[in-house]
């Protein structure tokens, strides 16, 4: 089936809203994401305009190029084609991964995190999950669909946001009797902390039984300021969250970008001077 100058090959996934496809510009020669929504739902096709306003204003390379929006007898946002596995699906098949890894991916997503929220004004994503982050082939993330994303405002007022999943999203997302839902730069945050300690635990926030146990329960090898700084990422109380991601950077990973890296930088270092050594030996034989 052809849409424009696209040809669909089959659908990379099904939702309540819409559908998205993988598909082949014929004239640029290249593999592309559409994303379609089901004729008739005006909100969803809000949604999709939305989105593709956002992904069209940011750039940042864990976000997918926006390449097209078009009409054919429904709307299509085309995109980059990300190849990979959700986040969700890999931690799923291996169970969990290392503190190493998970330092890496934890840069990768204060680094988005961090660029969103000092837009002007700042964007928050607040539908962050693992389904809505994919591992590409060569170890790095990507963030995909961002539906639900939107400009906070300057007043200082809660605005009322009803997008949210259970298990990564903030309490003061859900709605509450005398409450109203809103989200923040600390409901990221705390969707943040809920993705590390999945990551690290192989224990899904979103799937019962599940219990919030501590990560060292599950991985007894992760440091105790691994587990103390998401403990923080994760507070009920949003007052007692870490406000901004450069607090998290800087209690998690430091100026020194992080022990799993200066461990790498330590064994590259380490193979050098024993290399070195060899050859001198090698010299003086």
């Amino acid at each position: 089936m052809n849409i424009g100058k696209y040809k669909l090959i089959k659908a990379l996934g099904r939702g309540g809203e819409g559908c998205v496809y993988l598909a082949e510009d014929s004239v640029l020669h290249r593999l592309v994401a559409m994303k379609r929504v089901w004729n008739g739902s005006r909100e969803a096709e809000e949604k999709l305009k939305k989105e593709a306003e956002f992904l069209q204003r940011l750039q940042h390379p864990m976000l997918p190029v926006v390449y097209d929006l078009l009409w054919v007898e429904a709307w299509y946002l085309v995109m980059e084609y990300i190849e990979g596995i959700s986040l969700h699906n890999y931690i799923k098949r291996s169970g969990m991964v290392s503190e190493k890894q998970a330092g890496k991916w934890a840069e990768q997503l204060l680094s988005i995190l961090q660029y969103l929220h000092t837009r002007k004004p700042p964007v928050i994503y607040q539908d962050l999950k693992p389904d809505n982050i994919m591992v590409c082939p060569n170890g790095n993330l990507r963030m995909v669909d961002f539906g639900a994303a939107y400009y906070r405002n300057y007043s200082g007022s809660k605005e009322r946001r009803d997008a949210f999943s259970v298990g990564y999203a903030a309490p003061e997302q859900m709605k509450r009797e005398g409450y109203t839902a809103y989200a923040d730069e600390r409901s990221d945050i705390y969707a943040f902390g809920k993705i590390m300690y999945y990551i690290l635990t192989g224990a899904d926030p979103a799937y019962p039984p599940y219990t919030e146990l501590p990560i060292a329960s599950y991985a007894s090898a992760v440091s105790g300021q691994m587990e103390k700084v998401l403990r923080k990422c994760m507070e009920e109380d949003p007052a007692k969250r870490y406000q901004v991601v450069e607090d998290i950077w800087r209690d998690l990973i430091g100026n020194d970008r992080g022990w799993w890296r200066r461990s790498t930088y330590r064994n590259q270092f380490i193979r050098k001077v024993e290399k070195q050594v060899f050859l001198t030996e090698c010299t003086f034989r």
